[in-house]
């Protein structure tokens, strides 16, 4: 397999996130976490890619703050009121 050294400066909240990762993951080493996460990155839909999850984790918040919320005791009172 060829390589190639790629060099970039990250911000330390998003090393922390790869070593999160790659303590999660069991991954042996860094670099070995970065090439999975860039791999997967590279495979998303293109609607995952530019979707806004900061904006929807906001709108998400607000209506959790709003209390429009529901909570179920099983799958299938859940699925019941999915077919509403």
């Amino acid at each position: 397999m060829h390589t190639q050294k790629l060099t970039i400066n990250l911000p330390n909240d998003l090393v922390k996130e790869i070593e999160h990762y790659k303590d999660a993951s069991d991954e042996p080493s860094r670099s070995k976490a970065i090439i999975d996460l860039l791999k997967y990155a590279l495979t998303l839909p293109p609607y995952f890619k530019g979707y806004d999850w900061e904006k929807a984790e906001a709108e998400a918040d607000k209506a959790i703050a709003k209390g429009n919320v529901k909570s179920f005791d099983s799958v299938k009172e859940f699925l019941r009121d999915l077919k509403k």
